[in-house]
């Protein structure tokens, strides 16, 4: 699988005083790489952002996306503002399957950013379902590998944690494009469970407690 770095993607044309992905590098701050988004908003690309339902009208109002894609149905129904709208009917359980969703829903963005409107994402909070649609979209139309494009989203939005149910899947997905895949699942001995590889950093902490203290015991 070819991987291209960063600096070799531009997803569209954007304001040109937004960062651009062939602009972007690692040293770039969350508040540089979102600058000019609205409060609540994160920019995955120049014409692809993602928030929490709390973001949505604001957002709606500032950006005038061409398509709004809503994974959410525990929400109410948004008022009619007239901006063309798709809904993705999963709970955010690992459970939930996501396969049937994700080539259709990269594809509705890959068509909106290419005409070089935006494309806002969003469910309840901006962490995991909309957040994996997103990168299955990085993943598909940006040839990012799902590691590369995890940190990519990461740096924009450190609130990201797509659920490990949701996160099989994507590993299942990439490796369905390429032939192969760039996270793998692990055991996680600070919490007991499967995680995806890429999550290992944020239990650095409670690793390095438990191998001095031992287990917290429950009272």
């Amino acid at each position: 699988m070819k991987v291209l770095s960063v600096e070799d993607k531009v997803a569209c044309v954007g304001n040109e005083n937004e960062p651009t992905l062939e602009a972007e590098t690692p040293k770039l701050t969350k508040e540089e790489l979102n600058r000019g988004c609205p409060l609540g908003v994160s920019r995955v690309t120049n014409c692809l952002y993602v928030c929490g339902a709390h973001a949505l009208p604001g957002a709606v109002k500032a950006l005038r996306p061409g398509l709004v894609v809503n994974v959410a149905p525990e929400l109410p129904p948004p008022p009619e503002d007239c901006v063309p709208r798709h809904y993705v009917p999963l709970l955010d359980t690992p459970s939930s399957d996501m396969h049937p969703f994700m080539d259709r829903v990269a594809d509705l963005i890959n068509e909106v950013v290419s005409r070089g409107e935006k494309v806002l994402v969003h469910c309840v909070a901006g962490v995991s379902r909309s957040v994996t649609l997103c990168l299955a979209y990085l993943v598909k139309w940006e040839k990012m590998t799902l590691s590369d494009a995890y940190h990519h989203m990461k740096q924009r939005r450190p609130q990201i944690r797509p659920n490990t149910g949701f996160f099989k899947q994507l590993i299942k997905y990439e490796e369905r494009l390429f032939g192969e895949a760039s996270v793998k699942m692990v055991y996680c001995e600070a919490i007991d469970k499967e995680i995806p590889d890429v999550y290992e950093p944020d239990y650095r902490g409670m690793m390095w407690f438990r191998q001095r203290y031992g287990p917290i015991e429950k009272s």
